[in-house]
């Protein structure tokens, strides 16, 4: 049975009044008082941030929540778990250094573990709070989609050269539809923002800087790296396709744009392991065995190998011809193809050059070929190809030698680079020092060189797939 509410006398006659016209003044009525937004969910205590309340709070989130956390810094000694939840979002004070009004989340005292350890979500937002000196990733999200990542940041604070154990701060993997925006990661071992083995993915508007790798995008597809500050990580931005992940064996479809990539000279950290020490320092983007890269509108300077290198599996060591196949059905594929360097700025680049490129021969480097070539010109060029080509698909490959050497390839997988604004060294006026096509493997057999000043092979256009990133 429904009850009528009788309103009370006095509020029933001025709703007379005025729906009559009867009021005494025309002077309009003060506008209403703003209303705060109620918080969906749970507003966490400070007492309540420690490992054992914390966690309670989040497995009982319920669906829709928002779990918010008070400004303040807090120690934890272990990871923070959230599994098998929808539309949650943790949201903190802000992400800032100073704990009076940012949320910081401190695992200095925690073991080897995550600091925020995630998976089998469905639209979650993490909002507003840091994570400092985790012993493995900041935050790891895992088997999930709908991931938004905002305003957050991740850290190593005391000595990342030396004694960093975080690997990666921001840390999707297997999910899809990821959004990484406004955050800050300095210091990790590995990657700042990793994404791998993922679809549908946006890293926009962040500052990665003091890692080995600044950003990498890994066996991946569909992604924008947009409007980024990379700086002073051993490389800038990394697209890399490596051949054990089992989801993608594969990298395609990736738009690295509008970012703002120096200074990224640093050597490994003490701590480094696995393929990013193959990562040449002073590299401002680095291309592994990846299809239908773009790299546009970029500003790339000051580093010290060079602004771009594209790379095939060959020449990192990571060539795989099992025939595995991933979830997809698809082998790995040992080449490159489908890049596009156009429309950047490059300037001060390839004056000190690194990695493989100052190891010599013996130790699997490339320093004899880097010792002569720098005698004569006095620089590397601002974008540089290893020129290795399949020879199953490219053109005018030579096999003699048991090894592919020369060839191109030919329509959208051409590897081409064209129309940057590139500065050249002053002491090297008249030569362009846009482009280099190593002919890496022709190198190694001491058949070939490389094609430069004139670098016909690279000296191209194509169109390539368009790339939408996170879903609007």
């Amino acid at each position: 049975m429904r009850f009528a509410r009788t309103l009370p006398s006095a509020l029933l006659v001025a709703m007379t009044l005025v729906a009559c016209g009867g009021s005494d003044s025309d002077t309009p009525a003060a506008p209403a008082a703003p209303v705060a937004p109620v918080v969906q969910g749970t507003v966490v205590t400070a007492a309540q941030m420690n490992d054992i309340d914390l966690n309670a709070i989040f497995q009982a989130a319920k669906e829709g929540d928002t779990i918010t956390l008070p400004a303040g810094k807090y120690s934890f000694k272990g990871p923070l778990q959230i599994t098998n939840k929808k539309r949650i979002t943790i949201l903190g004070a802000g992400n800032g250094t100073d704990p009076t009004s940012n949320t910081i989340l401190s695992f200095a005292k925690a073991l080897t573990q995550n600091g925020m350890d995630t998976s089998g979500l469905e639209t979650a937002v993490f909002r507003k709070f840091a994570i400092e000196d985790a012993s493995g990733n900041g935050i790891f999200v895992n088997q999930s989609r709908d991931i938004v990542m905002d305003t957050l940041r991740a850290e190593w604070t005391i000595n990342p050269f030396g004694t960093s154990r975080m690997a990666y701060g921001l840390y999707p993997v297997s999910s899809d539809n990821i959004k990484i925006v406004n955050s800050k990661v300095v210091g990790t071992r590995d990657a700042g923002v990793y994404v791998g083995q993922s679809t549908n993915i946006l890293v926009a508007g962040n500052e990665v800087a003091n890692n080995v790798a600044g950003v990498e995008i890994e066996n991946s597809h569909n992604a924008i790296v947009e409007n980024n500050l990379v700086h002073d990580n051993t490389g800038g931005i990394l697209i890399f396709a490596l051949k054990a992940p089992p989801r993608f064996k594969d990298t395609k479809n990736i738009l690295v744009r509008n970012n703002t990539i120096v200074d990224n000279n640093t050597p490994p950290f003490a701590n480094a392991t696995g393929l990013v020490l193959t990562i040449p320092p002073g590299t401002g983007v680095m291309v592994l065995a990846s299809q239908n890269v773009e790299i546009t509108g970029n500003i790339i300077s000051r580093h010290q190998t060079t602004g771009v290198l594209l790379i095939t599996a060959y020449a990192a060591g990571e060539q795989d011809t099992s025939g595995t196949l991933d979830s997809q059905g698809k082998p790995y594929d040992n080449f490159g193809r489908g890049a596009y360097v156009h429309h950047n700025t490059i300037s001060d680049f390839g004056y000190n050059p690194g990695g493989a490129f100052a190891q010599p021969s013996s130790a699997g480097g490339l320093q004899d070929f880097a010792d002569p070539f720098m005698a004569g010109y006095k620089s590397f060029p601002a974008v540089m190809w290893d020129g290795i080509v399949d020879p199953a698909t490219g053109t005018g490959v030579d096999l003699s030698t048991g090894y592919p050497i020369g060839g191109d390839y030919t329509g959208n997988q051409k590897i081409c680079s064209k129309s940057n604004g590139v500065t050249p060294p002053a002491a090297s006026v008249g030569v362009s020092y846009e482009n280099l096509a190593l002919n890496l493997f022709g190198m190694l057999t001491g058949t070939a060189s490389f094609d430069f000043p004139n670098p016909t092979r690279m000296d191209c256009t194509i169109t390539l797939p368009p790339v939408t990133g996170y879903p609007s």
